[in-house]
């Protein structure tokens, strides 16, 4: 995707978030057909390097789930020695975790298969959010 289109997409779900967070009687609105409609953008922006099938009602949740999972790459790295990792450039494949968008890069990860991918990312994102808890009582 390109980023002008990444841009136009993004700029439509700030719309719709301002007119959700702004419109005090939501009967003037069709709330849930806005609803839906930025539900479906983000997900366009969340599959971004995402080079598997995500399909049904946990397609959103998985969407959501690999952006997560960058963010965490970014914050708490990953077990490997690589200093130059990005998570935003970070790609999704059948078998592997590529450090880069092409399948043919580095592989940071490999799995048998999809789930078991799936369950990595899920994993690692639920360990992230432990941590970053831990954290905050520390703090407090």
């Amino acid at each position: 995707m390109e980023k002008k289109q990444i841009e136009k997409i993004q700029k439509r779900i700030n719309e719709i978030t301002s007119i959700l967070d702004t419109e005090r009687d939501w009967n003037k609105i069709d709330s849930s057909a806005l609803l839906t409609e930025r539900a479906d953008k983000e997900f366009l922006i969340n599959k971004i390097g995402v080079n598997i099938r995500l399909t049904g009602n946990n397609k959103y949740y998985w969407g959501y789930q690999f952006v997560e999972f960058r963010k965490n790459i970014d914050l708490y790295g990953s077990n490997y020695g690589y200093k130059d990792i990005i998570g935003s450039k970070i790609s999704f494949h059948k078998y592997s975790i590529n450090q880069e968008y092409s399948q043919y890069s580095n592989d940071l990860w490999r799995f048998d298969s999809v789930e078991e991918m799936k369950g990595f990312v899920k994993g690692y994102n639920v360990m992230c959010s432990v941590l970053e808890n831990k954290q905050e009582k520390k703090v407090a």
